[in-house]
């Protein structure tokens, strides 16, 4: 039964921001539930303003929405407030298109974009009175899915998911939910669909493969339990140019973090950064048209009157064809009062012939990641970028009307000592002064620094991350020295520890993420509800500890808990790179 509309009204009165609770937005779909039908109900496990920004989330709902035999709805993870609410109210997590209770779905999807949610999801399937882990889930419990960039190694939270769909989902999602309702319809039980749909390429059913551990606790193997399940998962790739696009997208009532048409023009990305798990999981690299994307925008204009456009790709600048496109699409849209945004643009020589159109593009920021400040760690890390090019590409910008830079940084690459922080400001200083000689006053530039964390399926993925005291003197060099007009930024270590130990964990790391959820961790990614005790307490828990899970080295050749799943190169290939990057295991 669905939740009382007094109730809610109620209960929507006592939280912030009740606009993520109640649907109805502009575009959205309401269906009828029915025979015939699959429901189900995509759920990013972050807050509505993350979750309504994610392309993915907005290409599955209305793909699916177009199929007369799916009903499609979203759920977000609740804020404290409301989880509160429901929680003292006796209510069960319910969509947004009709308020219908999580549990009634026949799957749920979850899209996992970041480490630091795993705990949002099991709190979802417990706020919707679903069992938590897979094996103690019935015939009449919904089939548990999930996908995204963090499902490239499923172990960490595999015992709470029924199924992982790995790459592209345009295809594999709605091929998989047609195996789902011809099983189904044909009266197969619980485990005999699962089994079914293990069969599908990209699918991952962990509850038919058992993890082998030595005495010490040390992974040993992944090996499958029962008959005809493969023994590797390739993920699934779709062509980008008909790729399906929403052109009639949701548009929110309230503010969320990207409130703009975001148009893919490359998926992939052609450069060759050793620590990019992002590159590693999409190659190929696939183009859409310059003609089909200004097709996707215009048609998607109409149908939202969103007032930014923003051109997506890991790479923007590689896109071949930016300079034409851009020039096209600022055409078309500047008389419309509609802004261009290009993200991720790689410093090069590329960049110089793009003058006229980052003038027309904004003149308040422009974004470049040099990722480190010293040449013998860009080349170790794959980052083909020349300072020189740098600073004249800031030239560039200053000249055609840009004030402010922002500059990503990592630091604690194999190697690197503590004077990177040193190196880091310098470098930002003089990008800042140039501007002194385009219009008399320096740039403002704000730097963003994160500690590496070493991601599976990359040449990196043997490494460890940097052990906190390092960490420490780097962060306290680099924000000891912020000015006026160089500010820096220092993401947080706890977290970014945390987040290492669970990309490259295993089925034991599970059980840490459990522990720490049941101890009341959740939000994790928001530095207000975040608690690193709460987290070593829980690998404790777990016969593990954390910061030792953070660094853990691997040697080539070693088992991997994601062995299993191959997303792109396979290990050979990548311990060629690891090893021409010059970087070794040991520190």
């Amino acid at each position: 039964m669905n939740i009382m509309e007094t109730k809610l009204k109620d209960m929507l009165s006592r939280v912030y921001k009740p606009g993520r609770y109640t649907g109805g937005e502009t575009n959205s779909v309401v269906k009828e539930h029915g025979p015939g039908k699959v429901s189900i109900a995509l759920a990013y496990p972050d807050m509505y303003e993350i979750g309504m920004s994610y392309l993915g989330i907005k290409i599955l709902y209305h793909l699916l929405n177009e199929r007369d035999d799916v009903v499609c709805e979203r759920v977000f993870a609740p804020w404290p407030d409301m989880e509160a609410e429901l929680r003292t109210q006796g209510e069960s997590l319910f969509s947004l298109e009709t308020r219908t209770p999580l549990a009634k779905f026949d799957v749920i999807g979850f899209s996992l974009s970041y480490e630091l949610t795993y705990t949002n999801v099991l709190n979802i399937l417990d706020l919707s009175g679903i069992p938590v882990r897979s094996d103690t889930r019935g015939e009449g419990d919904p089939i548990i899915i999930a996908g995204g960039a963090s499902a490239y190694n499923p172990e960490p939270i595999s015992p709470f998911i029924d199924a992982f769909l790995l790459g592209d989902g345009e295809e594999a999602l709605p091929a998989f939910l047609e195996a789902y309702r011809a099983l189904k319809d044909g009266g197969a039980g619980r485990n005999d669909i699962l089994r079914g749909l293990a069969r599908l390429k990209g699918v991952y059913v962990p509850s038919f493969y058992r993890a082998m551990h030595d005495e010490a606790g040390e992974f040993l193997w992944l090996e499958p339990c029962v008959d005809g399940v493969p023994r590797v998962i390739e993920s699934s790739r779709v062509e980008l140019e008909n790729a399906y696009y929403p052109v009639k997208q949701i548009v929110p009532f309230i503010k969320v973090v990207h409130d703009r048409i975001a148009i893919e023009v490359m998926r992939g990305c052609p450069n060759a950064c050793r620590f990019c798990q992002a590159s590693a999981v999409t190659r190929p690299v696939r183009l859409r048209s310059p003609e089909k994307v200004r097709e996707l925008c215009l048609k998607t204009y109409e149908n939202t009157g969103y007032e930014q456009v923003s051109l997506l790709s890991l790479s923007s600048v590689n896109y071949p064809h930016i300079g034409k496109l851009a020039a096209q699409l600022i055409k078309d849209l500047k008389p419309k009062g509609i802004g261009l945004s290009i993200p991720s643009l790689k410093i090069d020589e590329a960049f110089y012939e793009l003058p006229e159109m980052i003038s027309e593009i904004r003149k308040a920021g422009l974004t470049f990641a040099p990722e480190t400040a010293s040449d013998e760690t860009r080349k170790a890390i794959g980052k083909d970028l020349d300072i020189t090019v740098l600073c004249r590409s800031a030239e560039i910008a200053y000249k055609h009307g840009w004030r402010r830079l922002k500059l990503y940084f990592m630091v604690g690459f194999p190697g690197e000592a503590e004077d990177e922080a040193e190196r880091i400001i310098s470098l930002a200083k003089e990008l800042s002064e140039l501007k002194k000689g385009v219009s008399g006053a320096p740039a403002e530039v704000s730097v963003s620094v994160n500690p590496f964390t070493p991601k599976p399926h990359t040449p990196f993925q043997w490494l460890g991350m940097r052990d906190r005291a390092y960490l420490e003197k780097v962060r306290s060099r680099l924000t000891g020295r912020n000015t006026r007009k160089v500010e820096v930024e220092f993401h947080d270590i706890d977290q970014s520890m945390l987040e290492a130990a669970l990309s490259r964990g295993g089925r034991r790391t599970a059980e840490a993420v459990h522990a720490a959820w049941k101890a009341g961790s959740r939000m994790d990614s928001w530095r207000e509800h975040f608690n690193y005790g709460r987290w070593k307490d829980a690998f404790k828990t777990a016969g593990l500890d954390l910061e030792e899970e953070a660094s853990r080295i691997y040697r080539p050749g070693s088992p991997l808990p994601w062995g299993h799943i191959l997303p792109g190169y396979g290990e050979e290939k990548l311990a060629a790179e690891f090893a021409r990057s010059g970087f070794s295991p040991e520190r």
